[in-house]
């Protein structure tokens, strides 16, 4: 039996544990140091999150015990948060006695000492430290609609694997169940960038759904499917400049899991809460300490270092991110916001026609 570790005992991390458990694999569930509640629970019979009981097959371990979570792993999965990732990547990479096979669960951008990066360029960076460059780095970035407790419930949906060398690609089908069936695509910058920037603009759709609540205007459908729309052409144009391919955007990563995270998620309640009136920081703040994490936030916050990192040009192709941007971090009134964009894509408008 080959066997895996899942670094991460959140949402996620814990979920993925149900389509892998029912391939047969034996896994390792180990749990930063905010999970150790989380941790002990398990151990005596119920994850608190996805309110059930996790796979037989499945063994538990504290924030202390990560030398042993991953001492006899073939495979490591990564399903923590992108503020925690380099922390947890780095502590991992410094206990290994070996090479491992990677699948990062986690979606967003990373601040590796100044420099906003990509999760799978800074996770290499940190491995060729510990094993050089001789050694191979076998990487995978997961995407797709797949929300945690719909998993845990095996309720049916896509999920689409991205390996950085395609002889991982049949391991990556090995992971398939008849309620969790993967695709493959040779496009992981296209599924980093979709996966991390469809929770950056899911907080705009929220944003619109509390001003709906706020003002009681009539219902925003119309405008909330304008900006969907919008979300989309930015991300595909970040995934193409970045290098990844245009079309990966309109994919499983990207329009799939954008519509689910726009749907419900923490990223559209927390937006739909700003939209209501509350502070954007406060906001975030009292939902972190609920142990809801809205991870397009941090991604959001740091996103316009890193645009700008690939063309100082391309903000300009990015309204929807820049306005978000000043909504969340810039003070501007989110009412008042929206209505200029309006006002300047009808300008667009005309200047393309």
């Amino acid at each position: 039996m080959k066997k895996i570790a899942v670094l991460g005992a959140g949402y996620m991390g814990s979920a993925i544990t149900f389509p892998l458990a029912d391939n047969g694999y034996g896994i390792n569930l180990w749990g930063t140091w905010l999970d150790d509640e989380i941790i002990k629970s398990c151990i005596n019979g119920y994850h608190p999150k996805l309110k059930k009981k996790m796979p037989e097959n499945v063994k538990f371990f504290y924030s202390s015990d990560l030398e042993k979570a991953i001492a006899d792993m073939d495979m490591i999965f990564i399903g923590v948060t992108s503020n925690g990732f380099l922390n947890v990547f780095k502590k991992m990479i410094d206990c290994a006695k070996r090479n491992y096979i990677f699948f990062k669960l986690t979606k967003g951008l990373v601040n590796d000492s100044g420099r906003i990066k990509r999760i799978a360029q800074a996770a290499e960076e940190i491995f060729r430290k510990k094993f050089g460059e001789s050694e191979e780095f076998n990487w995978t970035v997961i995407g797709g609609p797949v929300k945690a407790g719909e998993l845990s419930n095996k309720i049916p949906t896509a999920s689409i694997y991205a390996p950085n060398n395609e002889s991982v690609a049949d391991l990556c089908y090995s992971f398939s169940t008849d309620y969790y069936p993967i695709t493959i695509t040779d496009d992981p910058i296209g599924v980093e960038i979709s996966s991390a920037f469809k929770n950056v603009y899911s907080i705009m759709i929220g944003i619109c759904d509390g001003l709906f609540t706020k003002y009681g205007q009539g219902n925003y459908h119309n405008f909330n499917a304008f900006l969907f729309n919008q979300g989309m052409l930015e991300i595909a144009e970040m995934v193409e400049v970045a290098g990844g391919r245009r079309e990966t955007a309109f994919d499983l990563a990207g329009i799939g899991d954008f519509y689910v995270a726009s749907l419900s998620g923490r990223n559209r309640r927390y937006g739909d809460e700003v939209g209501k009136g509350g502070e954007p920081g406060e906001t975030f703040k009292r939902m972190f300490d609920m142990g809801e994490v809205a991870e397009g936030y941090m991604a959001l916050e740091i996103s316009l270092d890193w645009v700008n990192s690939l063309d100082k040009k391309l903000i300009e192709k990015l309204p929807l991110l820049a306005v978000l941007h000043g909504i969340i971090f810039g003070g501007k009134d989110p009412k008042k916001s929206l209505d200029r964009f309006v006002l300047q894509m009808i300008e667009r408008f005309r200047k393309n026609h």
